[in-house]
Parts: structure tokens; C-alpha cells; sequence
């Protein structure tokens, strides 16, 4: 028997008129209270960075440099004592990093409470940092910050000074900041000569801005390549200070516990974050022409590569040059060496980390030095073969 299809229940009937059948809902109207505040804000923030934007142009405040013009610089280079060709735009104009002027110092034993109330941390022990020590006073630069600067305006035991460092050279130098008597202020001219730092005097202690010509200075020549300084033998030369090395802060807060540290500025932090060279230090490749360059043969007898790092240290009126890489596998547990120059002892520290050298006299005077690459100690300093490659 075959079944009969279900029927469908019946329908409830419907009780009372029923509502006019609705539309599409209208259009949202944008209104102040609505959020068009959200886009009114949006149009006037934009309307204010435009606004800056367009200011410096409008007071001739235009950065000087366009990256590729030498011209577009604006330096005096009538009395320009180098090869104009060897003078190479970075592609950044002047000033492209701020230079650290108004500078605050803490002292290295108070680094590890600053580090527990700050983030990032500013310091920690394999950290690389550039030291000195003026009039008995030490303190330190952390690479990271001269990363982000360059040049830094600064005053240490009451001396004012520049602390320069060349990131593609990895060469620092620090220079008493008195010229002529007169104290100045520097920055990163957007200028290179073989890929070191070319640097300039932005004002000069009396003289007022509009009346001031800056000059350019070469770091690892340490003296005044072009401008009003460079015209004057009394003024282009820099005196460099001595006492100075690239190590580790857990080497120098160690053998300097009273060391005193120059302290980031707010804007600097994300730069330093940002900038890194470890990548370029790996590379074979240089990022800017530099010439002359060691020979190849004469790298390989060495065993050194055109970015091994070296310290430069002045003996007398010569140069020696002292690889460091080579010493590392020779270190005992103490992380030093010892040996003989010219009938003067010294003392190699070599902690551990990355290839950094902390050098020291064995009575104690003050050691010329300057640490930076192979291939800078070659196209700036001069040719290798007129120093003394030393392997302690």
C-alpha cells in the first residue's frame, strides 16, 4: 500500500494590518558627530606636514647637497688641498645625521639601572664602544650611538671635544674642538674622501651663523682639506687626543669602573636601532671607491683582508700597523699580549667578542692610536709598506 504524501500544516493566520514593506536603508549621511571629524583631522594634519614640509624651502632653509653634485654642496672649495676627484658625494646631503650637541653624560656603573628603566637597552657587556681617557677621566661613546651621529659635539674633563666616527672605515677619532683658540662645532658634511669621513666646522664659538664659512676636515688626515681652516697652516691641522680605542664595554667598564658615558637623545633611538654595519663589515665589497688599495698577494702573505680591522699606532714620528684577527688565537686565559716596540713595552687587550684591541704602555704614558680598517689605513693613512706591519 503505497503511503500518501504529507501535507504541509496550515499556516497560522495573520492577525492585523501588516507594516508597508521597507526600502533600502538610506544612506548614511557623514557628519561632524558621525566622524566626519575623523576626516576633517586627517585633511589638517596633512595640511600641517605640508605645510613644514614647504617651510624651510620658503626661508632658504634648503639642505644643502643633493647626494651627486659636488657643487650642490655649497663649500668653499677654492683652496681645496686633495684631488677634487677623490671627493665623493655620499648620496646623503649635509647633515643627513645630526650631529649630538647638547650631550648628557652617566656614569658607567649606573648603566645597568638605566638599562632596568629604559628600553632598548642602551649598554650591555659585548657592546662595542669607543673610549678615552682625558686628564685622567675616562668615558665612552657606544658605537651604536655613533652610528646614528657621527660626529659629537662633547665635553669631557672639561675639554671640549669631537668624538668623529667612520662607520665604513670603522675608524674613530676624537679632536679637541678649539681651533684657533676658538671652539666650533661639527657635522656630517655628506662629503667622502676613499670612503672615510669628510666632516665640517657648522659654527664657530663668537661668530655669528650667517657670518660663519665652514671647512671640511678629513678624519683619519686629521686636518682641514678645504674652506677658510685649510688656507691657514695654523688652523688645519686638529689636534688629536690620545688615549683612545674601539673595545668592548665590559673590557672598558672593567679597566675603567669610574668610566663616564655619553647618553643617547630621544630622536637618536630609533637610528640606532635602524643602523647596522655588521653586514657590510662581512662583505668583501666596498661601498665607495678608495685608492690606493692593498695588493692582493700582499693581503694574502698577511693573511688579512681588505676589512681587517687594524689599530694604528704611532711610535715616534712612524705609524706601526697591528692587525688585529691574527692575535686572537694567541691570547691566554688573561686575554692579553705583551711586547716590544722601539724599546717601549705595550700590553694588548684582547677580550672576547668581536676583534677589538685595548692598547696600553707599559709606564703608563698616554698611546697614540687609532683603530679602522686595512684598506683605510692603506687609502688614507698611506700605503701599508711605509709602516711596520706588526704581529706582536
Amino acid at each position: 500500500m503505497n503511503a500518501e504524501p504529507a501535507q504541509p500544516s496550515p499556516q497560522p493566520a495573520q492577525q492585523g494590518p501588516q507594516p508597508a514593506q521597507q526600502g533600502p536603508p538610506p544612506a548614511p549621511t557623514l557628519t561632524f558627530r558621525g566622524g566626519g571629524w575623523v576626516i576633517v583631522l586627517a585633511v589638517v594634519l596633512m595640511m600641517l606636514v605640508l605645510a613644514w614640509g614647504l617651510l624651510g624651502p620658503l626661508l632658504g632653509r634648503r639642505p644643502h647637497g643633493d647626494g651627486r653634485n659636488l657643487e650642490s654642496y655649497q663649500f668653499d672649495l677654492s683652496s681645496l688641498a686633495i684631488d677634487r676627484a677623490a671627493l665623493t658625494p655620499s648620496g646623503f646631503p649635509r647633515a643627513f645625521l645630526p650631529s649630538l650637541d647638547e650631550t648628557e653624560h652617566l656614569r658607567g656603573a649606573e648603566i645597568l639601572v638605566y638599562n632596568e628603566r629604559n628600553r632598548p637597552k642602551y649598554l650591555v657587556t659585548t657592546d662595542r664602544v669607543a673610549g678615552i681617557v682625558i686628564n685622567g677621566q675616562a668615558h665612552a661613546w657606544p658605537l651604536t650611538l655613533l652610528n646614528a651621529h657621527e660626529v659629537v659635539n662633547d665635553t669631557v674633563a672639561g675639554v671640549p671635544v669631537v668624538a668623529t666616527y667612520s662607520p665604513l672605515c670603522d675608524s674613530f677619532v676624537v679632536f679637541d674642538r678649539r681651533i684657533g683658540g676658538v671652539a666650533r662645532k661639527f657635522e656630517v658634511s655628506g662629503l667622502l674622501v676613499n670612503s672615510n669621513l669628510v666632516f665640517c666646522d657648522k659654527s664657530a664659538e663668537g661668530v655669528a651663523p650667517e657670518q660663519h664659512t665652514p671647512s671640511l676636515f678629513l678624519q683619519l688626515q686629521r686636518r682641514a682639506i678645504a674652506g677658510p681652516a685649510a688656507k691657514d697652516a695654523s688652523t688645519a691641522s686638529l689636534t688629536t687626543l690620545p688615549g683612545l680605542c674601539i673595545t668592548t664595554w665590559a673590557d672598558w667598564l672593567a679597566a675603567h669602573p669610574d668610566t663616564t658615558v655619553t647618553l643617547r637623545d630621544a630622536p637618536s633611538i630609533r637610528r640606532m636601532v635602524e643602523i647596522s654595519y655588521a653586514h657590510y663589515f662581512l662583505s668583501p665589497k666596498l661601498e665607495f671607491p678608495a685608492s690606493p688599495l692593498p695588493a692582493a698577494d700582499a693581503m694574502e702573505r698577511a693573511g688579512l683582508r681588505l676589512k681587517s680591522p687594524l689599530i694604528l699606532l704611532r711610535a715616534g714620528s712612524r705609524w706601526k700597523a697591528i692587525p688585529i684577527e691574527p692575535l686572537l688565537s694567541k691570547v691566554g686565559m688573561d686575554r692579553s699580549l705583551t711586547t716590544q716596540l722601539d724599546g717601549i713595552g705595550y700590553t694588548l687587550h684582547l677580550p672576547a667578542g668581536p676583534a677589538v684591541a685595548r692598547i696600553e704602555r707599559s709606564d703608563g704614558a698616554a698611546v697614540e692610536t687609532i683603530p679602522c680598517l686595512y684598506f683605510a689605513a692603506e687609502s688614507v693613512v698611506g700605503p701599508l709598506d711605509g709602516f711596520d706591519l706588526v704581529n706582536p
